[in-house]
């Protein structure tokens, strides 16, 4: 695929979010012409477009995305945000000769070594942690993708250190990848897979969750032998997605599984307080990683930790470099986590705040569950709501019963997740954040959590989950203030005497 787009090319990019602006740039960089099409106009009048235009990219004002593109006679480069439906008249996109998602043609062009990560929950986090534990152990990693900086990003950044004589800036590039990128791939083989958990999501664009399965299992059936999937040996899908295919397998699996039923592979079975590998040439099998000192909470979390070993392991097994346990650990203690991810932002009068915006559908509202310490009773209040992504929240009951005294809603879905929890745990709706925060704070007792994970996407009312996190965060701030300032004002009513 690396001749797909050449000197003299006629490229058409369709969307104008950053795959698109980056992929157009390196087109132009290429030698290509480049045309760009997206519905909405004010995406295109920034000014990294403005400064495209006068590189030569050409905006096509005279017409909309649509199936017309299915018929373009020219490479066509497809941003992952814009759905298969609207250009291709189909819900999976088709495999066509002469369309390629941004992600998938920038990868041929990547001269290092890749670890891609996929699933539906805790991708981004993975993604972090994988690059923060090679860079401890001496690695130059690339991080992007879908998560941060598109990979054609960094592909331009590489081409322009080696025309200037300089050597490149990354030596791997460890890339999160969206079932939006796979869907649609025909080419892929990054040195190693990382298939976190598969959940249902994302049912408002793909209608059926077997679609939304499939187009996270797709990139799986392009790889070769040199090719490393690691699986999460706790769930099924690794049965039908090993077969038939030539693909090398690792597994991560929890305390309950058998690690005898993974004997023929690298394992790495996860404990509370260590990870245990096993098959991994150059550790003695049973050998563990202490992770005492990793701060980030929940479940999830954990199993990210547990990809996230392994994969370094298996890597650096496979670049002939050692395997150095003690440095692995360092890095564990010093790596701090994402924005927006069971993140603790504030305690006030004794009620903690915790920012999960990242959490936008059901199942990783369930891996935050899964991730509280048990208590006498239940001693967490839980914000959720926005856009309904399609699928149903009853899978959410067993864990808020566990751990949720109350349920704050808001957004579009307010109503169904009402509907669906109300009769298993007390449910209140609010208007906005402000009011979510307050009344979730009326319930909270000292010593007890509220947490925004709210199983939905954010754009009934935000731009993205990083500008609810940050709403969520303001509105925090602002009682905290206000509970400052009462404070104040009883002192100065009560002063001091001594």
């Amino acid at each position: 695929m690396e001749g797909f787009i050449g000197r003299g090319s006629e490229v058409l990019v369709v969307g104008g979010g950053r795959s698109g602006l980056a992929a157009a740039n390196l087109a132009l960089d290429l030698g290509a012409s480049v045309s760009v099409v997206d519905d909405d106009p004010g995406s295109l009048a920034t000014p990294s477009w403005e400064a495209l235009k006068r590189h030569g990219g050409r905006i096509l004002s005279d017409r909309k995305i649509g199936p017309w593109i299915r018929k373009w006679s020219t490479p066509v480069l497809v941003s992952p945000g814009v759905p298969p439906v609207r250009w291709s008249g189909e819900v999976v996109a088709p495999p066509l000769p002469h369309v390629r998602g941004e992600l998938e043609w920038a990868a041929s062009l990547w001269p290092h070594p890749m670890i891609a990560i996929a699933g539906t929950n805790g991708k981004s986090t993975t993604t972090a942690l994988v690059a923060h534990l090679l860079a401890e152990v001496g690695f130059k990693p690339f991080v992007g993708g879908n998560f941060g900086t598109p990979l054609s990003e960094g592909v331009r950044k590489v081409r322009e250190a080696t025309e200037k004589g300089r050597s490149s800036p990354y030596d791997v590039g460890v890339i999160e990848v969206s079932s939006f990128q796979t869907e649609s791939m025909q080419a892929f083989s990054p040195a190693l897979y990382l298939l976190l958990n598969i959940t249902p999501d994302h049912l408002d664009r793909y209608g059926d969750y077997s679609l939304y399965r499939e187009a996270k299992m797709r990139a799986v059936s392009l790889f070769g032998a040199n090719t490393t999937v690691i699986w999460n040996g706790d769930q099924e899908d690794w049965r039908s997605g090993r077969s038939g295919s030539p693909a090398q397998a690792a597994f991560v699996i929890g305390e309950a599984s058998d690690v005898k039923a993974f004997r023929d592979f690298p394992v790495l079975r996860i404990h509370p307080d260590r990870m245990e590998i096993s098959g991994v040439p150059g550790i003695g099998s049973g050998s563990s990683i202490s992770t005492g000192n990793f701060t980030l909470s929940g479940g999830g979390n954990r199993q990210n930790l547990g990809f996230s070993l392994l994969a370094t392991l298996l890597f650096l097994k496979g670049q002939g470099r050692p395997l150095p346990l003690p440095v692995l650990e360092r890095g564990i203690a010093t790596f701090t986590g994402l924005p927006h991810r069971m993140e603790r932002i504030a305690t006030v009068r004794g009620v903690t705040f915790v920012n999960d915006s990242k959490a936008t559908n059901v199942g990783a509202v369930e891996s935050a569950l899964a991730g509280l310490a048990d208590s006498e009773r239940p001693n967490t209040v839980l914000i959720m709501g926005g856009r309904d992504k399609g699928g149903s929240y009853l899978p959410l009951v067993p864990g808020i019963r566990r751990h949720v005294k109350e349920v704050v809603v808001l957004g579009e879905a307010r109503e169904k997740i009402r509907q669906e929890l109300s009769p298993h745990v007390a449910v209140e709706e609010a208007s906005d954040f402000y009011e979510a925060v307050a009344r979730a704070f009326s319930v909270a007792d000292p010593g007890e959590t509220v947490i925004l994970s709210p199983a939905c996407s954010s754009y009934d009312m935000f731009h993205g989950y990083e500008e609810r996190g940050d709403r969520f965060r303001e509105a925090v701030k602002r009682l905290e203030e206000q509970f400052e300032g009462e404070r104040g004002r009883r002192a100065s009513n009560h002063p001091h005497e001594g």
